[in-house]
């Protein structure tokens, strides 16, 4: 009996601490008595369900709706938004917890859209496969993670839950998800968690109550919602804040390490741009290539830079100091033809002596016959 008694103990002891699912379940039903969900229409087509998933982003439905119905009044059509810059479209998201952010979720991939297909029609997706149809919102410029699951949820039918980081925020205060969870954007557990014929609901329900902690961290229903599902998660909320106060380079700072010899060196070496031509003596930190050479010492006596030359090499045994060996074989290359232009000016004076000499040779024995 002692044991059985002591097995059971054991049994309500694990049983008083709740798992992930049970968690999530608690929180529909919490979250259900709070709000009524009212979901988007299944038949608007796949373009209104991406427009409208990026001005919900953190924002309550309500402020998402009426942004929406500024975007089809007061524009045109879609083209007209897609070219309208994002200052204007900021100011038509009045409300929005980031306007500037959603009008940029709204043109980048109106943008994109158009000048892949050079229309505005996305229906084309809903004869793919999920997964051809996930890849191909991913490869979309400016979408979102949210975006494409509530495209996916609310357009093509498939099980999933939309979360941003409201979302995401709220389920990791409440216990229900870790930091590495928060970044990656996903949840594990949750679609097994809710079934798909309640995902809908759930998702809506979650949404509005994480927007609402977005736009007020102490509001009514987030203290409410908190303390009946984790007491604790007033005391994380807290933490959380206190975290958010701090600058985000205080935790870096104390925990790197000192940087190392070789880090400080590379950290405070300047790279100079490559220039054409002699390089310019910088004061106080003259480079390797203007330090004189040996040779240039004992040809000129004195440093290279005060001369303003740059440094040769040494010159072989046996010539002359002040020389450069590139100009002593020009010399002796341009004596070569000199010497060949005097022999050749001798031989020609020559010929023309002896031609003279043997014309005199003959008018004198012409002037002896005469006789």
């Amino acid at each position: 009996m002692a044991r059985g008694q002591s097995s059971s103990t054991r049994t309500s002891g694990r049983m008083t601490t709740p798992s992930r699912t049970q968690q999530f379940t608690r929180l529909h039903e919490l979250l259900a008595r709070q709000y009524k969900p009212r979901p988007a229409d299944p038949g608007l087509p796949v373009l209104e369900h991406l427009m409208f998933a990026a001005v919900l982003e953190n924002a309550r439905h309500a402020v998402a709706e009426r942004v929406f119905q500024v975007l089809k009044t007061e524009f045109f059509d879609w083209n007209e938004i897609r070219v309208c810059t994002i200052r204007d479209l900021s100011e038509a998201g009045e409300g929005l917890p980031d306007p500037a952010a959603a009008a940029t979720r709204i043109k980048y991939p109106l943008q994109h859209i158009f000048e892949s297909t050079y229309s505005f029609d996305m229906e084309d997706l809903r004869k793919l496969t999920l997964g051809q149809a996930i890849e191909r919102l991913q490869k979309i410029e400016g979408v979102s993670r949210f975006m494409v699951s509530y495209v996916v949820q609310n357009a093509l039918g498939g099980h999933t839950i939309p979360l941003d980081m409201a979302s995401l925020r709220v389920l990791n205060l409440l216990g229900l998800a870790d930091e590495s969870e928060v970044a990656s954007g996903t949840v594990a557990g949750l679609e097994r968690a809710i079934p798909k014929s309640k995902g809908v609901e759930f998702a809506w329900l979650l949404h509005e109550f994480a927007a609402e902690f977005w736009a007020d961290h102490h509001a009514p229903v987030v203290a409410k919602v908190f303390k009946a599902l984790d007491p604790q998660a007033l005391e994380r909320l807290e933490a959380w804040e206190q975290g958010q106060l701090q600058p985000a380079t205080t935790a870096a700072a104390e925990t790197a390490p000192p940087p190392t010899p070789v880090a400080q060196a590379e950290a405070t070496r300047v790279v100079e741009p490559k220039r054409r031509g002699r390089p310019k003596k910088v004061e106080g930190a003259p480079s390797t290539s203007e330090q004189p050479s040996e040779a240039e010492k004992l040809a000129s006596g004195q440093p290279a830079d005060a001369m303003g030359a740059q440094p040769v090499e040494a010159e072989p045994a046996g010539e002359a100091a002040g020389s450069p060996p590139k100009k002593a074989s020009r010399k002796k290359s341009e004596s070569k033809p000199k010497t060949a232009r005097a022999k050749s000016a001798k031989t020609s004076r020559s010929a023309t002596e002896e031609k003279a000499a043997k014309g005199e040779k003959k008018k004198k024995r012409g002037g002896s016959q005469r006789g």
